[in-house]
């Protein structure tokens, strides 16, 4: 078997080197050509191809790029074929559809199956998969899925995109209503350690605040998931909400604050940024000033 990948960011790279895992040779694409031979030099039995036509030659396809013009640019890019070609990135819904219809107009088949997690997880296979498509289709392709992480049928297209929109809407609440609480105990004189003991105690204690509460508290944010790219993720749960007509006004809020952290200098930095950016700014001048005033900057 011949499995293609393209898109080798943060999340792909470490993708593509777990899939090496099934013995299958790896046919390796990157915008940026360089990347795709880094990665390929430490990756064994794996080529780097020098554009999309080369992934031709492969029976599934991966594709794990920033967003849905990407997503659909790179798709739109590879020859026509039966083959199996899988989305692993957070795209709009209505584009999964276009995607969808793309490939199987050539003859192939798609599943959509964007991932929740962050790079370690992707490192350690522990992503969770969120697939959607025909039954079969998935199924065929769960070998593959079974390195990167758990797996969960969403149903038909879109099902996969619109599950995965949900889980980011609660992602992005818990980081900044964590950050919150932490400009909150630090504004009162509550040492920051009472705050870590009380979560840790509560009802609501979680991996996910577990994860991120040491970086907040150190000021330190290499990124795992990129704040810019929560951001985008928002802005496409509030266009497929407005669609639906979904009533999400925390979501609404929570767009606002951190579209303002991504223009104020933070977007390349983790998501436990916004922490950053509610207590001091992310080192544009006047960004402190807005992260203080009543509206937040919003």
């Amino acid at each position: 078997m011949r499995v293609g990948f393209a898109g080798l960011g943060l999340m792909g790279s470490r993708i593509a080197r777990r899939l090496s895992l099934s013995g299958a040779e790896l046919l390796l694409w990157d915008r940026t050509a360089s990347r795709a031979r880094e990665v390929a030099s430490g990756i064994p039995g794996s080529v780097a191809a020098a554009d999309l036509g080369e992934l031709g030659a492969a029976d599934v396809v991966f594709v794990m790029v920033r967003d849905s013009p990407a997503t659909l640019s790179v798709v739109s890019g590879l020859p026509a074929g039966r083959r199996t070609v899988v989305n692993l990135g957070t795209i709009l819904p209505q584009d999964s559809l276009r995607i969808r219809s793309i490939v199987e107009s050539g003859g192939g088949r798609f599943v959509d199956a964007p991932v929740v997690g962050s790079t370690p997880a992707a490192e350690e296979g522990r992503l969770v998969v969120l697939a959607s498509g025909e039954r079969r289709d998935v199924e065929g392709v769960m070998p593959l899925l079974s390195l990167i992480g758990r797996t969960i049928y969403a149903g038909p297209i879109p099902s996969g995109t619109h599950a995965k929109l949900a889980a980011n809407l609660i992602l992005a609440g818990m980081t900044e209503v964590l950050a919150e609480a932490l400009e909150f105990s630090d504004s009162v004189g509550l040492d920051r350690r009472v705050l870590a003991d009380v979560l840790g105690a509560s009802p609501y204690h979680n991996a996910y605040f577990d994860l991120k509460l040491g970086p907040m508290m150190r000021g330190e944010f290499p990124a795992q998931f990129p704040l810019e790219l929560m951001h985008k993720d928002l802005r496409y749960i509030l266009a497929v909400a407005q669609e639906a007509g979904a009533f999400v006004p925390l979501t609404a809020l929570a767009e606002q604050l951190y579209g303002e952290a991504e223009r104020r200098g933070c977007s390349r930095e983790d998501v436990a940024a916004i922490s950053k950016f509610i207590g001091s700014g992310c080192g544009t001048p006047g960004a402190s000033d807005v992260n203080k005033s009543p509206d937040r900057g919003a």
